[in-house]
């Protein structure tokens, strides 16, 4: 993959990669960074890569790996409100992104769970291709999601 090549990779997935890292963050500043690292960290791995139409896959793992670590670093958990999160990405944001993470946010769900609805429902990715990018069992992958939506079901205030 050729320098030009993987900035225009990195760039059209620029929005996707700061939703999920915003998801697992909850902050704004720290998305960013995570978001930052995972470019990086992509950029001087890139030779690690075996299949280039995976990129896509690949660079969203290594930011939710670079959101994890920073949130393991912190150790406190911020919440933001969504409203702000147009504004910092600099796109204009589809409000179905805003309606779906505020869901996510207020959602009785632990981060695991989180982050199988957002590649599901987000990136579109299916139960077995996240049991892939997360290293889980297919198995555990279906039961997590399931919970989540049964969790999510019983949510007052959703109709």
């Amino acid at each position: 993959m050729t320098k030009d090549e993987f900035a225009a990779a990195a760039t059209s997935s620029e929005k996707e990669l700061y939703i999920a890292a915003f998801s697992v963050l909850k902050n704004a500043e720290d998305a960013r960074d995570a978001v930052s690292d995972a470019v990086l960290y992509a950029w001087e791995h890139v030779s690690e890569l075996r299949d280039e139409k995976k990129f896509d896959a690949w660079l969203l793992t290594v930011t939710y790996s670079r959101a994890k670590m920073i949130r393991r670093k912190n150790r406190i958990r911020r919440y933001e409100s969504l409203d702000d999160y147009q504004n910092v990405l600099g796109y204009d944001a589809d409000t179905s992104d805003v309606e779906f993470f505020d869901i996510l946010f207020r959602a009785p769900i632990d981060d695991t769970e989180r982050e199988i609805l957002t590649l599901h429902f987000l990136y579109g990715y299916t139960l077995s291709e996240i049991s892939k990018i997360t290293g889980k069992k297919e198995n555990s992958v279906k039961t997590r999601y399931s919970r989540a939506l049964k969790k999510m079901s019983l949510m007052e205030g959703l109709d």
